[in-house]
């Protein structure tokens, strides 16, 4: 796929040059955008935000602040510190999975790493690429100032500058050509490629790369090797140059030359390619000039090939191998090397020219020939005799370069125009050993990918030449390096490296059903013998995590066939993958699965759940609940609530389990009779004045469920009042002062068990001259304080005061001030004042009612790092509410990272006293959690973290799996505490599911996560 641009206006000619290596070459560093060694937490959203303690401008280098100030704008690089890790890559013996997986990693490190800086590049219009395989932005004419600020992201490893260089021509030479009747060029019968053409060997089935300045696509001795010739230009070409040219071209010859001695045919008098039987595929990252962009989306292009227009990324489509005939003349520098490292994962060999400034003797290799990560070559001539351009080693900390010669010297290849030249440099001497790959890995199938044995073997196989001038020894120096390139050598080696019997395993249908199981044989004998990884398929396609001699069917494997690769391993020999027969189609399984219970005790009124007892992990019910064996209408869910037309019923739940890939059951439980129902509720009050003369009311706090009928009865000390039922009542004036009126409600429903309810006692007497109603002062949200201002009784009196929140008496509150509560979110507060004093009629007020209290106010604002403490960020725990955005969040010290978190939807976070700094982004405002607030779930979002047993019910849980497959498998954690501890510690269990599964939350733990999936609770 093409990089991500935005208004690429201009060609790319302000990236960094790269000479192509052929006699003469300049010799000139350049910056790499893509190597970093740190890991941090994906985000997105608002502009970048800088962590405490790092000052964005240390991260734009000297030779950076150089250009700024020189030009005012400039073209430079953002070098992202996450680097992927692709050591699994090694053990996928598929070529197309090996490739997705390495492609796949690659992108989603860099979407991940990046994904804030392109926010902030498109809010601001900036012309910029993105890259993905070495983890890099080039940003187009930016300022000094926009650096910085982009610099500020923390993904940012550092800002560095772009620079340009001049391309010399390829020297070519007056010597005459060999003798025709030979037939082939010197450089193929030095390494004795025709010896192995004469074995059959002409590396068909290979294909090999040129990043170079392009292929002359009609040249007679290429055209018909090209990938293309028949299919066209998608997948087989990329104008990496921008020049919307859809079929490989070479305006300058270079790369027809060096395609030529790789796989180039018969020019009419000799053969010229090593490998003419492989086929090859082009870019021109070096068209005019080696632009360091060009030459990273040609790496990108190699690993994932597409069509012209750029859509499609394919990265089964790679070549093999790729030649790489250009560098940096006397460097070191790391350019390009984690390309070759992602090219190495993905099992491409990529070859390397060392350079042509042998002139300057010891010390003078190129980058990245140079590199300890490269397989870098030097020329030697017809003669036999090193050239006198080859550069020598040592190269990257004392490492040993060349690792190996081939033929350089007056080299005969394929140039445009359907002509032959003679050219020479260490450009020439790469595609040799190319060439010789492409070979190898035809003869040898067991080394395709396996870049490091076939570096052994090409280094064990060749000729030893001692010059110790500039180091080494007589098997390995810095002039030769491992010594003369000879492929027939190597293919004699790589003989004695293989097993000479390799039985196929064969698979033990031990149960071959979904939940089952299949077994390995016991291990084949293989000679030599050999130890054995085990990798199972589905219909071919490699099954991620199945890497055991046995393998239980998953439900994604019902009618598919199952296959086994095992890969043999033993001390000096190649590692050889063999598959098995497949196995029958994988029959659906039987669900484990019991009888459903119905819990609490059924009442009317209670709310009732279906416990599904014990089932296979992941599955998933529909419910249907009945009355006497009749299904009840609309009863279908977890939960079920019993109405008074169900009291005396036999109720059931029947349960039907279902999960892809077994056979669907349906259990019913026991039948339980349900109930009458109980109402909820709580004492009456008085409210009024209780002297004589005067009426008073009966209060009645909420009943749950409502009473359908209410009856009052009023007494006088202790005895029934007659016809006072209503529920208001007039006190005689004969009452004497000290008498006790109290009053009692009788509630009554169909289907619940009647209930009565007396009140406290209230004392007859004299009334107070001056009774004033309370007021109630404070901010109503939830965290606030509200304070109740009783006014002045007249005479004075004893004061009592009971809160209420939407009629419902708080418990345990009988000051003048309340903190409200998470659990009052939403609903009105009053407060009653009651005076007492003897002689006096017991009265009393009520204020007036609140609005309805709201959330508590944002604590910590979004974006940015805050200091903890009581005058800033007080410890506790906070909840944000994310949405879509990636929220990112920190707490640590001074100097070190105590917790962090990343995720979408509600986040939550926990700061200790001990905290120094508490940082956010995309996460928006952060109020304090309060408990009580929501109802708990039963069921949660796709994305989001919860308190459990406030937010979200504990109990069993299942999901189907990941809600966006292409958003890779859902993630799961039962949280501990909300520390965000960098190791996990915090963190009771987690794990990741790409299929059904059922977790338990346990008792203890105080919080769930979960990414990409569903969780519905179903005990």
């Amino acid at each position: 796929m093409h990089p991500r641009t935005r208004r690429r206006s201009r060609a790319l000619a302000s990236a960094t040059v790269l000479a192509l290596l052929a006699v003469p070459s300049t010799a000139v560093a350049a910056p790499d955008p893509g190597t970093g060694p740190t890991t941090s937490a994906p985000r997105s959203g608002h502009a970048p935000q800088a962590r405490p303690g790092i000052d964005p401008v240390d991260k734009i280098t000297p030779a950076a602040t150089k250009a700024f100030r020189a030009r005012g704008t400039t073209d430079f690089w953002l070098r992202f510190a996450d680097e992927p890790d692709l050591t699994a890559a090694k053990a996928i013996t598929s070529w197309s999975e090996r490739g997705e997986y390495v492609y796949d990693t690659l992108v989603a490190t860099a979407d991940a790493a990046q994904e804030q800086a392109i926010a902030e590049l498109e809010r601001s219009g900036a012309e910029y690429t993105s890259y993905w395989a070495t983890n890099a932005i080039l940003v187009e004419n930016g300022s000094l100032d926009q650096a910085v600020e982009l610099a500020a992201d923390a993904e940012v490893l550092e800002v560095r500058p772009t620079t340009l260089h001049a391309l010399d021509e390829p020297e070519t030479t007056d010597v005459a050509a060999p003798d025709a009747a030979a037939r082939s060029t010197y450089g193929i019968r030095a390494i004795n490629a025709d010896d192995m053409w004469d074995l059959g060997v002409t590396g068909d089935g290979i294909v090999v790369a040129g990043l170079d300045s392009g292929v002359n696509r009609t040249h007679p001795a290429l055209s018909a090797q090209y990938r293309g010739a028949t299919s066209g230009s998608n997948y087989n070409w990329f104008d990496a140059a921008g020049a919307g040219v859809t079929v490989p071209r070479d305006d300058d010859g270079h790369g027809t030359h060096t395609m030529g001695t790789m796989v180039g045919t018969d020019d009419g008098a000799m053969n010229i390619g090593v490998a003419p039987g492989a086929q090859w595929i082009a870019t021109n990252g070096c068209a005019d000039l080696c632009a360091d962009a060009a030459l990273i989306a040609s790496g990108e292009w190699l690993l994932a090939p597409t069509r012209t227009d750029g859509t499609g990324a394919d990265p089964a489509q790679r070549p093999h191998i790729v030649n790489n005939s250009w560098g940096l003349s006397l460097s070191s520098d790391p350019f390009m090397e984690d390309v070759i490292g992602a090219w190495e994962a993905a099992g491409m060999f990529s070859t390397w020219a060392n350079g042509n400034e042998g002139e300057f003797g010891c010390e003078s290799s190129g980058s990245p020939g140079s590199r300890q990560a490269s397989y870098s070559v030097g020329a030697f001539t017809i003669d036999g005799e090193i050239a006198d351009f080859s550069s020598r080693g040592p190269g990257q900390s004392g490492t040993v370069k060349p690792d190996i010669a081939a033929p350089g010297a007056g080299v005969r290849s394929a140039v445009p125009g359907g002509g032959f030249a003679q050219w020479s440099g260490t450009s020439m001497a790469a595609p040799h050993v190319a060439g010789a790959v492409a070979l190898l890995w035809e003869a040898v199938p067991e080394l395709v990918g396996d870049v490091a044995r076939t570096r052994a073997i090409l280094d064990g196989s060749a000729k030893d030449v001692g010059d110790t001038s500039c180091g080494g020894n007589t098997d390995d120096n810095n002039v030769w390096g491992e010594g003369k390139l000879d492929v027939l050598a190597a293919y004699e080696l790589a003989q004695d490296e293989r097993f000479t019997e390799t039985p196929a395993p064969v698979i033990r249908e031990l149960a071959p059903e979904v939940g089952g199981m299949l077994a390995v044989e016991p291990d084949p004998v293989w000679n030599p013998v050999a130890t054995f990884s085990y990798q199972w398929r589905r219909d071919g396609k490699m099954i991620s995590g199945a890497d055991r001699f046995t393998y239980q069917p998953q439900p994604a494997d019902a009618g598919a066939r199952i296959t086994v690769t095992v890969v043999g391993s033993a001390d000096g020999y190649i590692p050889t993958a063999v598959t098995s027969e497949p196995t029958t189609p994988i029959a659906k399984g039987a669900l484990t699965s019991s009888a459903p219970t119905i819990s609490p005790t059924a009442r009317v009124g209670e709310t009732l759940y279906a416990r599904s007892g014990s089932w296979t992990s992941g599955t998933t019910f529909t419910y249907q609940w009945l009355a006497n064996g009749t299904p009840i209408t609309g009863a279908t869910g977890f939960t079920f609530v019993p109405t008074s037309a169900h009291r005396g019923k036999q109720l059931t739940v029947t349960l039907t389990g279902k999960r892809a890939g077994y056979v669907s059951d349906t259990r019913t439980s026991a039948a339980v009779t349900v109930a009458y129902g109980a109402f909820s509720t709580r004492y009456p009050r008085i409210i009024g004045n209780t002297t004589p003369g005067q009426t008073v009311k009966a209060s009645t706090p909420q009943w749950v469920p409502s009473r359908s009928t209410t009856s009052y009865t009023w007494k006088i000390d202790g005895k029934v009042i007659r016809g006072a039922t209503g529920s208001s009542f007039t006190l005689p004036s004969r009452y004497a002062h000290g008498r006790v009126l109290t009053v009692t409600v009788k509630g009554q429903r169909a289907g619940y068990t009647t209930k009565s309810l007396q009140s406290i006692g209230y004392k007859v007497g004299k009334p107070f001259t001056r009774r004033p109603y309370p007021q109630l002062s404070g901010s109503a949200r939830v965290g606030s304080t509200l304070t109740l201002s009783p006014g002045s009784w007249s005479p004075s009196a004893s004061l009592s005061y009971r809160w209420y929140a939407s009629g419902e008496t708080i418990k345990g509150v009988t000051g003048k001030t309340y903190r409200l509560k998470g659990s009052d979110y939403g609903k009105k507060i009053v407060a009653t004042v009651t005076a007492r004093k003897p002689g006096y009629a017991t009265t009393s007020r009520t204020s007036s009612q609140t609005v309805a209290i709201g959330k508590p106010s944002a604590t910590i604002p979004p974006d940015g790092a805050y200091l903890v403490g009581s005058n800033s960020v007080p410890a506790g725990t906070y909840m944000a509410t994310a949405g879509s955005r990636t929220c990112s969040w920190e707490r640590g010290s001074r100097s070190t990272l105590w917790g962090l978190d990343f995720g979408s939807g509600q986040r939550l976070a926990t700061v200790k006293p001990t905290d120094y700094y508490f940082w956010s982004d995309s996460c928006g405002s952060w109020a304090k959690y309060y408990s009580g607030m929501t109802e708990p779930r039963t069921r949660t979002f796709n994305n989001g973290v919860y308190v459990l047993g406030d937010q979200l019910q504990r109990g069993t849980y299942v999901t189907t799996g990941p809600a966006d497959e292409d958003a890779g498998s859902c993630y799961y954690a039962i949280i501990e505490e909300f520390i965000g501890k960098p190791n996990g510690s915090h963190l009771a269990a987690s794990g990741s599911v790409t299929d059904a599964q059922t977790i338990t939350l346990p008792a203890g733990v105080k919080g769930f996560e979960t990414a990409n999936c569903t969780w519905q609770r179903v005990s």
